[in-house]
Parts: structure tokens; C-alpha cells; sequence
């Protein structure tokens, strides 16, 4: 069975980690979210304002959720930043 590995930015790194592998079958990445919202504490209240997500190095729209997830991806969680 493959996993799915995700990458963590500095504000969601424990000690040490970096990543994070998630063991458990997921198919999208609203799946995912929610085992991350198990897993990181925080993570909840602030996914859908500071965070995005790049799924093999693609980014993702804001708010998509349906994305496909494979045993073997790997995420990286990406702290949202503004501009102007």
C-alpha cells in the first residue's frame, strides 16, 4: 500500500517534521483536508484562509476540492500570501 506524502510550511512542522504521511486511503483532496484537520491541530480553523495546495508540484484553485489524490502524491501545504 502506498501513501500519500504531504509537505508541511514552518507554522504546521512539529519538532522536526517536514512532512507528513498519510497512510490512510484518500481519492480527493477534500478527503485529505479532513485528515489533516484530524491531524494538525489549528488546521481547521484557518485551512480556507491561509492555506493553498499544490498537488505534484501543480497548484490548485482556491477552494478545489474534487482534486484526484493517488497512493504516491505528494502535497505541500503553501501559506497563502498577498500582494498588491
Amino acid at each position: 500500500m502506498s501513501s500519500v506524502v504531504v509537505r508541511l510550511p514552518e507554522p504546521l512542522r512539529g519538532t522536526s517534521e517536514s512532512a507528513l504521511v498519510v497512510d490512510e486511503p484518500v481519492s480527493t483532496l477534500g478527503e485529505l483536508i479532513v485528515i489533516l484537520e484530524e491531524r494538525l491541530p489549528g488546521f481547521r480553523e484557518q485551512d480556507d484562509e491561509l492555506y493553498n495546495f499544490a498537488v505534484n508540484g501543480e497548484m490548485i484553485l482556491h477552494g478545489e476540492k474534487i482534486v484526484p489524490i493517488k497512493p504516491g502524491d505528494e502535497v505541500e501545504v503553501l501559506v497563502a500570501f498577498a500582494g498588491g
